[in-house]
């Protein structure tokens, strides 16, 4: 299978066959964590940065009350710090949600691959500027969507996301959902009472269904309309790969 950093990367540029061959040698030490550990704690000072081969992880910060909001969600193909510079302190900690796989990148090599190959560099940038505007959206969902809009939302970006490294069912419209109802509280600011709420309501919809930690969405236009799902803020469209109606055709790019 082709390393879920490559497949996402692919489509922020054309890349060459040498480039592709620079970036896997960029992932090769990894290694095995389990779910709920912190990769660098809060002020600890990182010294790679960490790419998500394998599961789910976040960003988060905890309140002196134990309350949690999770700032960024991880998804295979991640890199969960931009690719330019490592900060000098953890002023967040990053954790995985499930078990997972994370590869040691250093910067020093990311910043020679990007210098080696301008093709590489786009898709870095590119990479970074679809991480910016994942937080942005989200920022409006916590500010501006009501709760159900808010899970239809995520729901719709998820598919596009997982499905850009390879980890939807097309024919189903169907991806895992490994995170609990309390992660995604913390990740959409709402309490575990709302999330159910919110749940049931798009089931009797008939938009989605959710049986064991799989998640399917039976009516994908309906479900972008009700929570307001513009596929723009991805960068997906222009020179890069066009979708069609149903959000399934993630193809090449054309450049």
């Amino acid at each position: 299978m082709v390393h879920p950093f490559l497949r996402k990367l692919r489509h922020g540029a054309r890349l060459t066959k040498d480039s592709e061959e620079i970036l896997l040698r960029l992932t090769q030490s990894s290694r095995c964590i389990g779910a709920r550990e912190d990769l660098v704690p809060v002020g600890g000072q990182p010294h790679y940065l960490p790419l998500l081969v394998e599961g789910w992880a976040c960003r988060y910060t905890t309140l002196e009350n134990g309350r949690r909001q999770i700032i960024s969600l991880f998804l295979p193909g991640d890199l969960c710090e931009p690719f330019g510079a490592l900060p000098r302190f953890m002023d967040h900690p990053i954790g995985t949600l499930t078990p997972a796989v994370i590869a040691r990148v250093r910067t020093d090599a990311v910043r020679n691959a990007a210098q080696l190959s301008p093709r590489i560099e786009e898709a870095l940038w590119w990479d970074l500027l679809v991480a910016s505007a994942i937080e942005r959206e989200h920022l409006v969902s916590l500010g501006r969507r009501t709760a159900t809009e808010r899970l239809g939302h995520l729901f719709c970006e998820l598919h596009l996301r997982l499905g850009l490294v390879g980890l939807v069912d097309e024919d189903e419209l169907s991806y895992e959902m490994p995170i609990t109802q309390a992660d995604l509280g913390d990740l959409l600011g709402m309490s575990m009472v709302h999330i159910n709420r919110s749940l049931q309501e798009l089931r009797r919809t008939g938009m989605i269904s959710l049986r064991g930690r799989r998640l399917t969405i039976h009516n994908l236009e309906g479900l972008r309309e009700l929570s307001f799902f513009d596929a723009g803020y991805l960068h997906l469209f222009g020179p890069l790969s066009l979708l069609n109606t149903n959000g399934s055709d993630l193809g090449t790019t054309t450049r």
